[in-house]
């Protein structure tokens, strides 16, 4: 794992990225979430067991685990959805309101198809995929 890691580190040396040329530093983890964090200003650095990216225009920081980490890319958009939790089964137990896309209330104990819902528990609300 270090001597990846090393390689890693190294291989990022020898690239020359110009990050002003891109918005926005999105980093993958093996889940398939995305978290994007923008380029101006960023910073990246190691630990033994994570990476983290800090940008100090925004003051936004992204830290993922290097064992969870699938890849990262610049690109010129915002590559998140937004969406930070997927289930395949209904788990609504939990949450006070449920919403579909066209904003309209559905009973918490609704078996929920395929598709994208707003989740709302307390002040908090969350988009969820339904697989």
């Amino acid at each position: 794992m270090k001597k990846t890691l090393l390689l890693f580190i190294a291989l990022l040396g020898i690239t020359s990225v110009q990050a002003e040329d891109y918005k926005y530093l999105t980093i993958v983890g093996i889940d398939g979430t995305k978290t994007s964090i923008t380029a101006v200003g960023l910073s990246i650095s190691f630990s033994d067991t994570q990476l983290t990216a800090k940008n100090a225009y925004t003051d936004e920081t992204a830290t993922v685990e290097l064992t969870n980490l699938a890849s990262m890319n610049f690109s010129n958009s915002d590559e998140t959805t937004g969406i930070r939790e997927t289930i395949s089964e209904k788990e609504t137990s939990n949450v006070d309101m449920i919403y579909n896309l066209q904003g309209q209330q559905l009973p918490t104990n609704a078996a929920l198809a395929k598709g994208i819902y707003i989740f709302k528990k307390g002040n908090e609300k969350q988009k969820v995929l339904v697989k």
